[in-house]
């Protein structure tokens, strides 16, 4: 036999080895029931609860839940789920007096949820002496008194708080195990036995001891080291008296040793500590591990707090509490964020002072070009214009002379005069042409590309005249000057070939804003441009395609051209729109010049 018990009804239960008997007085004989199965139950503990059904213990099988009237058994045995029993040994049974099911088992105490069916378990982590439970008891205070095998254990169901007692307290031993049994005279006393013997007392005579131990701080190490006191030491007085601590950031790992000032039995002060904002929850520990380690924190301001209880899990609420400061490495110190935003400024300072040399020396290298440009066509004007209709005065005076006596010979020089004086003209309204400045005044490049268009085509050798006309697609934007009257040369270049060489009837120029390009496209109808021509330099006071592409590469936009004999001309410029239009403002700078290349690769532009 294991296990005695009488129910309400009188009935006698006997656990044994192989099943659980129940005794009939009438038949004087035992009536055996088994939960079924070939393995031995051994039935260790039996509790009635208060419907009249039984909760068995066994030693290896779990809890079983028999009801007498169905004589049904219902197993709960551990598994590796939570809310699981603790142990497959069920070593003890109790049901309080509200009804709860409570089972010790060789892994700690166990409550039943009967609403889950599941299992709420405490152990040692939770404060007791020892997880291998042996009996329970409950006391008319609804206390539970429970025998492990380190010593006896209260525990207050309200608040989840054990009460530890052992030899130091008068126990006899601290074993209590195996079959060690408990039971409660009618008088309220408790019996428990042990290894050391038969243990019995009234639990509303323990008194717990009330003192209230204070806690300090004992040691204080440096990568396991002690500290000592003064000089170059961030203690400066004794670690007991210290209330704050500044670390550098090369002392990443100190050590905290702390002790609870109570005597009676030390060895079962219990200590809980935390830092502060690193640690949220207290960690709870016994008096075999009174310090706490840290490594590699954070600068920053911490707290580290510590309470302790006594023997009798009185604890000290207020404890200590100590201020550690860790100190920022250097290059987190904030007059090194300083310095940095000060290089970082000086940077910008630089880079803006840099940019606005780079833009003075574009201008200036613009201007010089202008200057240049305007004083060859001042030079041309002179050596053209100025110099033919001079050159022209001595043939004018010959014919003159040859009228009365060669009239024939005079209306040839005469005729000759003319001719010469058609083509000064002409040379002189391309050197004007160059110095056209209505785009710059009035920032219109159609009206301007319109103007020279139309006196290119009356000017022109065919007739009729070409037709010519002028398209703009998208709101008109504005140019950067110096890109828009290099833009405006290539478009009277391109112009000047299509009426005086391509025999044209049709020229159209076309002028596209768009927001990601700026397009410019003259296309003509007439004879196309030679591929000896196309393909290398141009005869000189022919084509001007090497001025063109010269033009377009210095603006950074991409020139194509595209000709077939007796098919026309077309020739289109495609400029980035962030270079080519003025922004009221920019949000970002733009440092260096793209190549043509640099566009042509990485932006293509297909053609429509």
């Amino acid at each position: 036999m294991l296990s005695l018990y009488v129910d309400h009804r009188g009935t006698l239960w006997v656990g044994t080895e192989d099943g659980l008997d129940a005794f009939d007085p009438v038949k004087e004989r035992f009536r055996r029931y088994k939960a079924g199965g070939e393995v031995l139950d051994r039935y260790r503990a039996i509790a009635e609860d208060l419907d009249g059904t039984l909760w068995l213990g066994t030693l290896s099988s779990g809890l079983l839940h028999f009801d007498p009237a169905t004589s049904q058994f219902t197993s709960y045995t551990h598994t590796p789920e939570a809310g699981s029993l603790s142990n497959e040994r069920a070593n003890a049974v109790c049901i309080d007096r509200l009804g709860n099911v409570w089972v010790g088992t060789a892994s700690g105490l166990n409550r039943f949820d009967r609403a889950t069916r599941s299992f709420v378990s405490y152990d040692e982590r939770d404060g007791m002496p020892n997880s291998n439970v042996s009996s329970i008891l409950e006391d008319e205070q609804g206390y539970l008194w429970i025998s492990t095998s380190n010593g006896l254990s209260r525990f207050n169901p309200r608040n989840k708080i054990f009460r530890n007692y052992s030899v130091s307290d008068g126990l006899l031993g601290n074993e209590f195990f195996n079959y060690a049994a408990a039971c409660k005279s009618s008088t309220g006393k408790m019996l428990f036995s042990s290894y050391s013997g038969v243990i019995t007392f009234f639990p509303d005579q323990v008194v717990d001891n009330p003192y209230v131990p204070p806690v300090v701080l004992t040691d204080f190490l440096l990568f396991g080291k002690p500290v000592p006191i003064g000089g170059k030491s961030p203690l400066k007085q004794s670690i007991s008296a210290t209330k704050s601590l500044t670390l550098t950031d090369v002392q990443s790992i100190f050590t905290l040793e702390f002790s609870a000032l109570s005597y009676a039995s030390p060895e079962r002060n219990r200590y809980r500590y935390r830092l502060e904002p690193l640690e949220t929850k207290w960690n709870e520990t016994d008096s075999g591990r009174r310090f706490a380690t840290y490594t590699t924190l954070s600068p920053g301001q911490y707290v580290f707090r510590v309470q302790g209880s006594n023997n009798r899990g009185i604890w000290n609420e207020d404890g200590m509490s100590v201020r550690i400061r860790i100190l920022p490495p250097w290059w987190g110190t904030w007059w090194f964020s300083a310095l940095c935003v000060a290089a970082f400024l000086a940077m910008i300072w630089g880079i803006h002072e840099l940019r606005v040399r780079q833009l003075a020396a574009q201008f200036n290298m613009r201007l010089e070009e202008r200057v240049a440009e305007r004083t060859r066509v001042a030079r041309d004007l002179h050596d053209t214009l100025l110099q033919s209709f001079q050159a022209l005065l001595p043939s004018l005076q010959a014919g003159i002379n040859m009228l009365a006596a060669r009239p024939a010979d005079a209306r040839k020089v005469l005729e000759d005069t003319a001719d010469h004086a058609s083509q000064a003209i002409a040379e002189g309204r391309d050197a004007v042409q160059g110095l056209r400045m209505s785009t710059v005044e009035n920032n219109d490049l159609a009206v301007a590309i319109r103007t020279v268009g139309e006196e290119l085509a009356s000017a022109a050798s065919t007739q009729p005249s070409p037709n010519f006309n002028v398209v703009v697609e998208g709101a008109s934007r504005n140019l950067h000057p110096i890109l828009r009257d290099e833009v405006y040369r290539l478009a009277v270049e391109a112009l000047r070939n299509a009426f005086r060489h391509a025999a044209a009837q049709n020229v159209e120029v076309e002028i596209r804003y768009d927001e990601k390009y700026f397009r410019l496209r003259v296309r003509d109808d007439g004879k196309g441009i030679p591929s000896d021509v196309l393909s290398g330099d141009s005869r000189e006071g022919h084509y001007g395609l090497p001025g063109m592409r010269e033009r377009a590469k210095l603006v950074g936009g991409k020139l194509a051209i595209w000709t077939e004999l007796d098919g026309g001309t077309e020739i289109e410029l495609n400029i980035l729109g962030a270079r080519a239009y003025v922004k009221s403002t920019r949000t970002f700078w733009h440092f260096g010049k793209r190549s043509a290349p640099d566009t042509d690769e990485k932006e293509p532009i297909e053609r429509e």
